[in-house]
């Protein structure tokens, strides 16, 4: 086998791996997210894809080259349709089940078309092997269903950067650092496709199974370093900088995965570096605040910012995916200081005298009721605290 083909044999089989590395990962940790499923699906077609053309690689004649192009076939076509499907889902949007069954008609008709070619020859014109090649390569010339494919193919991953790149405006620096490297990986297998179908790569070899896995590393970058399959997508359209509440975002670990500009005056470590830390460790000096988010449970809170005591009330709200299954939370902190200042100030002014200002029978009637019922439960106790 020629040096060459070898190593690149070995980068289609890493490539390979890497894909399905990615959907194991995340079949095992983030299933469940926005854009889980079909990014799980995406990678597996992805792999299956490769391993294939890995073989089709390995192959010493037309008829073994053949078959495997058959079973690269029974991926290929599905994987534009899953891309855009998990851009869709990831920020937080579903298709009817009408357009998502719509978007399968042309891959169907893909596999369709490249099983029956022999009979009409529409999707390949001719497939034979290069003369030019130290290696056996085929030689594919493109029939009417082929640029077909292809255009539908460059629809879907256009669509999806369109959809990415709409949600840059109204992100974090986090998510739009996020966004770009998913655009970024959606990129080569054009740049790819460009050089395959122009015949400019060396001896006419295949870059989509290479590319598809470089963009899985940029997805995979996104889904390691920044959890991109995380609560955030849902979560942010709630999230809006003009609030008044301060509101931070969890995922299931109870990693920080967003919040607003409110939240900082509450928790003024919070930044950008602070994205995917626990809770806990963020709230390590502040303990009493960090025992109420444990609990999970609303309750007020009282702090001092800038000198002044302010008075929260802490709400925990679930977050849950389609499947009606828990992938996070979100915590509001609503400023109820004004509340809690008038109602003090209402009991006092029910406990003293309009006029005089000074204690009035309200009062003392109040406090001799307290020590009363004081008295009967622990009368020496209660005695000696009054005295």
């Amino acid at each position: 086998m020629p040096r060459e083909l070898s190593i690149y044999l070995l980068v289609v089989i890493l490539a390979g791996a890497l894909s399905l590395f990615l959907c194991l990962f995340a079949l095992l940790k983030v299933k469940d997210a926005p854009g889980a499923k079909p990014y799980i699906i995406v990678t597996l077609l992805s792999s299956i894809f490769t391993f294939s053309y890995a073989f089709e690689l390995s192959s010493t004649s037309l008829e073994q080259i053949l078959f495997w192009l058959r079973v690269e076939y029974l991926a290929l076509p599905f994987i534009p349709v899953f891309l855009l499907l998990m851009c869709i889902e990831y920020i937080g949007h579903s298709l009817k089940k009408v357009w998502k069954y719509a978007l399968f008609i042309i891959p169907f008709i893909t596999i369709f078309m490249h099983y029956t070619n022999d009979s009409h020859h529409l999707y390949y014109k001719s497939m034979r092997l290069r003369g030019d090649s130290p290696f056996p390569i085929i030689k594919l010339v493109g029939g009417p269903w082929f640029y077909v494919h292809s255009l539908f193919l460059f629809l879907c991953v256009m669509i999806s950067i369109i959809i990415l790149l709409r949600q840059l405006k109204n992100s974090s620096f986090r998510f739009r650092m996020q966004i770009s490297m998913m655009v970024a990986g959606l990129l080569i297998p054009i740049i790819a496709n460009y050089y395959y179908i122009n015949g400019l790569s060396s001896y006419g070899i295949d870059l989509g199974p290479v590319s598809m896995s470089i963009t899985f590393i940029f997805h995979g970058a996104a889904l390691l370093t920044f959890q991109m399959f995380n609560v955030a997508p849902i979560a942010r359209d709630t999230v809006f900088e003009s609030m008044k509440e301060g509101v931070i975002v969890l995922n299931q670990q109870g990693l920080i995965v967003d919040y607003n500009h409110g939240m900082r005056k509450v928790i003024p470590l919070l930044d950008e570096h602070t994205i995917g830390k626990s809770i806990t460790s963020v709230l390590n000096g502040n303990h009493h605040l960090r025992e109420i988010i444990n609990l999970k449970q609303d309750s007020d809170f009282t702090c001092s910012i800038n000198g002044d005591m302010v008075h929260y009330h802490i709400g925990f709200s679930p977050v849950f995916n389609k499947s009606n299954l828990p992938i996070g939370q979100i915590i509001t902190f609503a400023d109820v200081t004004e509340r809690v200042l008038m109602l003090e100030k209402l009991k006092q002014l029910a406990s003293l005298d309009g006029l005089t200002q000074i204690l009035n029978r309200t009062f003392f009637i109040k406090k001799i009721g307290n020590f009363i019922r004081c008295s009967k439960q622990e009368r020496r106790q209660c005695f000696s605290h009054h005295v």
